[in-house]
């Protein structure tokens, strides 16, 4: 059996090897980021308590939405479709 035939197959995989961790060293903040697709941030409450009451005067102006943890930590983002962006909008800054 020639010694290529090894050789061929082993340096195949050191080279996938130094890639992988080429590529999984990469890391940047924006790897870590959560990302909600299309959803577009409405608006931000310090609490699920005020998350629920935004939640609710959206669902009475039709608007469904969607509640998620700030990335900073600190209280809660409310996410909306971006074709109900400015419903949401106009019916939070109502009263």
């Amino acid at each position: 059996m020639p010694t290529y035939t090894l050789l061929v197959p082993l340096a195949a995989i050191g080279v996938l090897a130094l890639v992988l961790r080429w590529a999984l060293s990469q890391d940047t903040d924006e790897a870590h980021r959560k990302d909600y697709g299309l959803l577009r941030e409405v608006a931000k409450v310090p609490s699920p308590t005020a998350a629920r009451v935004v939640e609710q005067r959206l669902q009475e102006a039709g608007v469904r939405s969607t509640t998620v943890p700030a990335e900073d930590g600190n209280g809660m983002r409310i996410m909306v479709f971006p074709g109900d962006e400015n419903t949401a909008i106009q019916a939070l800054l109502r009263d």
